[in-house]
């Protein structure tokens, strides 16, 4: 069995996070931009259906929701690519059993196949690009000209997965190979061109320069954070596009697994995502503490204690004023600039390290609290995140 395999036997906590912005985030985006224009969802790497132990839904059917959720008031084409026989078997299957009545495209193969009809159906309208692949499969051109490339209106968008832990192996391992041999062996080869096609160029193999041991899987780890931090400058050099990137950990203690990155063009498309975010970690943080415990731990030790049962109400309420807090002290250095600015194109200096667990309310108690100090002159009402917040 491959670990492609055992991957859709059953979700992991680290998938949560993910599939919970994916089963809110595409809502939004549909709403915000379909109001003149048909929206198309891509999913360039569907998979199966669902997991195969517990039924969980998996990203086609979640878009599938997002679709049927929006279509009294919007017009939504879903589009999905899988290249792997038995599991696209398995997608149409669940796609015609559970997959509601939007209209949908299915595809067996690679994204790089089919994106020319994906992006000839989508001429004209709101694209949203979920790419989710199997280690680096993606290549770097076709998300940086023929996606980021597409025409600024109507809008497209691209939800990306970069496996941190993936880059951190295969770098390391070449770098290795390479100080110690001078000439790589076949399988190094083919290794170091994978990651050459999805970063656009060995440019990467510096980074690696750093890590001189095998075994140290921390420093490998940090040094995938800076290719990516890299990779994400250079898929938007010369375009309008931003990156909001979310590292996401099996558990608080551990080092990322890997990078769910939003490419947006819009501080109102980074604004919904890093609300989804935060929505989708209180997901996360009931997975993980669920999983801990399943494994024979009575009560799992987090910031805030001992938890025996996971209380989602309870953990928001103790949670609460240290994220807003948080938020507050982040929003006053930057006001320390000294020039006005609207949050939401700001938006990770906003969250800063609590990007993934706040939302909106916690911001804009953040901002109120702010007003009644009369640091800011925005009193946290309304669309706050769209006007321009400067002190009195």
């Amino acid at each position: 069995m491959s670990a492609h395999d055992d991957f859709f036997r059953s979700r992991k906590a680290a998938a949560v996070l993910k599939h919970g912005t994916l089963k809110r985030y595409p809502v939004v985006f549909a709403a915000k931009t379909g109001q003149a224009n048909e929206v198309v969802f891509l999913d360039g790497y569907a998979g199966r259906g669902e997991y195969e132990d517990e039924g969980e839904e998996g990203s086609p059917l979640l878009l599938s929701r997002c679709a049927d959720h929006v279509r009294e008031f919007r017009k939504v084409l879903l589009f999905f690519v899988e290249r792997d026989p038995a599991h696209f078997a398995n997608l149409r299957q669940v796609l015609e059993q559970k997959g509601g009545s939007t209209r949908r495209v299915l595809r067996q193969g690679d994204i790089t196949e089919h994106l020319p009809e994906v992006l000839s159906l989508a001429r004209g309208a709101s694209l949203f690009a979920f790419l989710d692949p199997f280690g680096p499969a993606l290549d770097f051109d076709l998300i940086k000209s023929d996606l980021l490339g597409r025409p600024a209106r109507p809008p497209t968008e691209v939800l990306l997965h970069v496996s941190v832990s993936t880059v951190a192996r295969m770098g390391r391992a070449v770098h290795i190979a390479r100080r110690r041999g001078g000439e790589l062996t076949p399988p190094d080869q083919k290794t170091a061109q994978r990651l050459d096609r999805f970063l656009g160029g060995n440019w990467w193999q510096d980074f690696f320069a750093r890590v001189d041991d095998e075994r140290d899987d921390n420093r490998a780890t940090d040094t995938a954070m800076l290719v990516a931090g890299e990779y994400e400058k250079r898929l938007t050099a010369g375009t309008a596009y931003r990156a909001i990137r979310m590292a996401v950990r099996p558990r608080p203690d551990l080092a990322p697994k890997y990078l769910l990155v939003l490419l947006t063009t819009h501080g109102e498309g980074a604004w919904h995502f890093a609300d989804a975010l935060g929505h989708a970690g209180m997901d996360w943080e009931e997975a993980w503490v669920t999983e801990q415990m399943r494994h024979g731990k009575a009560g799992v030790e987090t910031l805030f204690g001992d938890l025996s049962v996971f209380d989602r109400d309870q953990y928001k309420a103790a949670k609460a004023p240290f994220w807003s807090r948080t938020i507050e002290q982040n929003i006053i250095q930057m006001l320390r600039e000294g020039q006005p600015f609207r949050l939401a194109d700001r938006v990770p200096d906003v969250y800063g390290t609590v990007l993934g667990q706040a939302w909106t309310p916690h911001v804009r108690q953040a901002v109120k609290s702010l007003y009644r100090q009369r640091l800011v002159d925005h009193p946290g009402t309304g669309d706050f995140w769209k006007e321009p917040l400067r002190r009195p």
